[in-house]
């Protein structure tokens, strides 16, 4: 919508509403060939009769019959746009990743650590206030502000979170979520938007994570734990963009946030040779101060994994404890399966069997779910020698 000239939030939604409201009278003898350039053309001569009729200004470029794409620059200007700095943090994160990143409740629900009826009860009051205060998309690329621009790379983190994600069939959940915050990372890196090293330092974690994505399944098709991932595997090229990046990013920085930490930890792992070589005790330290700058309860539990690995059960679980309190983390099967873990180091397996039946009642993918069952398996085979 930015192209036409409307830079209006609610006067944007009304007319793609007009324009699907008129496919569907349209479209009842068939669909078109191309229907994407027929509600795109739609949208644009609805936009340029607005326009025409208030008296305001219409680049003619865009009246031609082809489909205009958006540029990595138009789409960070769009997410910019989003980025109200009068409303909380979350509630921007919120905004954006619906109506930009174009997720459902749910997965904006689980992204947040927070529940569905809170996050729709959200987008519910900003429609409404939204549609008084006239917010507009008119915002500068180059120079958005300090806070604009740290809450764009916090989207674009979970963006890329939720695409690298495994779908039920062992590949990424949305290839194009992924490559989009790539492709708006690099171009806030193009326009030289530092932010203290912070977008290098993304743009680094995210191809550090691309890199190694295959390696999370085995030859089966499984899930399999992290101990057990393919390092032969791993995508040396890009890893080799992504160390450049990183390098840069802490040339850039006057001290370590959010991301060049989370890249840090992400290098350790890189440049472990075996698992059994990783360097648990630095990516503690990594965590301890990742913990002060982003206590998120995600971090926390990244926390305790990094703890159980480095054979610190008594941390470990201090951490799960105080994430059981969170209702969120307890339908989180990821906590569960920690704390089987421990229990089992314990030779506890009465625990560890309760633990992973806990995992198995929280919401699973398919791949997830004959993780844990085959783990469930194994310490069953155990019990019944």
């Amino acid at each position: 919508m930015y192209h036409t000239g409307i830079v209006e939030i609610a006067v944007a939604e009304d007319i793609v509403q007009e324009a699907f409201a008129l496919a569907s009278e349209k479209w009842h003898n068939g669909i078109p060939e191309r229907p994407d350039a027929w509600l795109y053309k739609t949208i644009r001569n609805t936009a340029y009769n607005l326009l025409k009729k208030e008296g305001r200004q219409f680049d003619h470029n865009l009246m031609a019959d082809d489909q205009h794409s958006e540029s990595e620059q138009e789409s960070l200007r769009v997410l910019f746009g989003f980025i109200q700095p009068e409303l909380t943090p979350k509630v921007q994160l919120i905004i954006a990743l619906r109506n930009v990143s174009g997720l459902k409740v749910q997965r904006i629900a689980a992204l947040l650590a927070s529940d569905e009826n809170t996050i729709t009860k959200i987008l519910y009051r900003w429609k409404i206030q939204r549609k008084s205060q006239n917010l507009n998309l008119s915002v500068s690329v180059t120079d958005p502000g300090e806070q604009k621009i740290r809450t764009a790379l916090k989207i674009l983190y979970l963006m890329f979170t939720e695409g690298y994600r495994l779908s039920d069939d062992g590949q990424l959940n949305d290839e194009t979520l992924c490559e989009d915050a790539l492709c708006l990372a690099k171009e806030m890196v193009n326009l030289k938007i530092c932010a203290n090293g912070e977008v290098k330092s993304l743009y680094a974690l995210m191809l550090y994570n691309l890199a190694r994505a295959s390696s999370r399944l085995n030859a089966l098709n499984e899930l399999i734990p992290l101990a057990e991932h393919d390092r032969s595997g791993w995508n040396q090229q890009m890893i080799g963009v992504a160390n450049q990046y990183f390098l840069q990013s802490q040339k850039e920085s006057t001290n370590l946030e959010m991301y060049q930490l989370e890249a840090s930890i992400a290098y350790l792992h890189i440049t472990a040779q075996t698992f059994q070589q990783t360097k648990w005790h630095l990516i503690i330290r990594l965590y301890d101060k990742l913990m002060v700058c982003n206590p998120s309860p995600f971090t926390a539990l990244s926390h305790a994994a990094a703890l159980y690995f480095s054979g610190d059960h008594a941390s470990a679980l201090k951490i799960l404890d105080q994430l059981k309190s969170n209702p969120f983390f307890q339908t989180n099967h990821l906590l569960h399966c920690l704390y089987a873990k421990i229990a089992l180091h314990k030779n506890d397996h009465t625990n560890a069997v309760t633990s992973f039946k806990k995992a198995l009642n929280c919401k699973l993918s398919t791949l997830e779910m004959n993780f844990v069952k085959k783990e469930l398996q194994l310490v069953d085979m155990h019990l019944t020698r």
